[in-house]
């Protein structure tokens, strides 16, 4: 998931949203500092399930369980973080706003659009949970006749929900993830296509998916017309890949390194063959 996580405010730079220098790099230093916790919140989220204690492993189950309670924590905390980030944006772009502003009428539904729906994100999870860490009341929860504490359910959809003391339990969604990851580049798409003439990062993206889902049907393409003397079709191929690759890095989107590794070994195999 990492992997394939874009930084998209090396495509923007500085806006000239207002006459007020000072503000715009306020904007810039928001939106900067927000995507490093998007991808603080992501990060966390996949150690927490890399923490699922594996058969036949030399970790004891006992440190992954620890280390599963410690990602949660901080799993929650980044989120706290973010949100406090995300408020942060919305005062300078509302300060922005303020008659007389030159911004257009679009942009500014856009971003009250994705305002409500990345508040109403912030909505689901809890604050009671974060306080719960904050002020450890390192109570058990009783069921029946049982009782315990520090204790996780996990599904099979990337689903956790962890007991944090009393009967507050920390709450882990992938669906909350997703939506995340799917706001941030709207948040960013709305700056680039009324700020700047780059292509929207939706469009990159999708050429992005295309090539890492396609890559080894293009290859074989490429040695079939290595192997049939077709060398100005292989040449083609591997030009426009090698540009696309090129293309993607610069917009803060590259291919993912199994894939490069897979287009490097095409430029090995044609060093050996000529």
């Amino acid at each position: 998931m990492l992997d394939e996580f874009p930084r998209l405010t090396s495509r923007l730079g500085i806006i000239e949203l207002s006459s007020d220098r000072l503000r715009n790099f306020g904007v810039f230093i928001c939106l900067h500092e927000f995507e490093s916790y998007v991808y603080g919140v992501i990060s966390q989220y996949s150690r927490i399930m890399d923490d699922e204690p594996k058969p036949f492993s030399s970790i004891p189950v006992s440190r992954s369980l620890n280390q599963l309670r410690l990602d949660i924590y901080y799993y929650i905390l980044t989120w706290d973080k973010l949100k406090k980030v995300f408020d942060e944006l919305k005062y300078q772009i509302n300060f922005v706003l303020k008659p007389p502003n030159a911004l257009p009428s679009e942009f500014t539904h856009n971003f009250k659009q994705i305002r409500i729906r990345m508040e109403h994100l912030f909505g689901e999870l809890s604050t009671s949970t974060r306080d719960k860490y904050e002020h450890p009341s390192l109570h058990p929860t009783r069921i029946g006749n049982l009782l315990g504490f520090g204790n996780s359910i996990r599904d099979n959809q990337g689903n956790i929900k962890a007991h944090v003391g009393d009967e507050e339990y920390a709450i882990i969604r992938k669906e909350h993830i997703d939506r995340l990851i799917r706001l941030w580049i709207e948040l960013i798409d709305i700056f680039i296509k009324h700020f700047t003439n780059k292509t929207p990062t939706s469009e990159i993206l999708k050429l992005k998916r295309q090539i890492e889902e396609n890559i080894d049907e293009i290859i074989e393409s490429y040695i079939i017309y290595r192997n049939e003397k077709r060398d100005k079709d292989a040449n083609q191929i591997f030009h426009q890949i090698l540009m696309s690759d090129i293309y993607l890095s610069g917009e803060g989107s590259p291919l993912r390194q199994d894939i490069r590794d897979k287009i490097n070994s095409i430029l090995i195999q044609g060093k050996d063959t000529g």
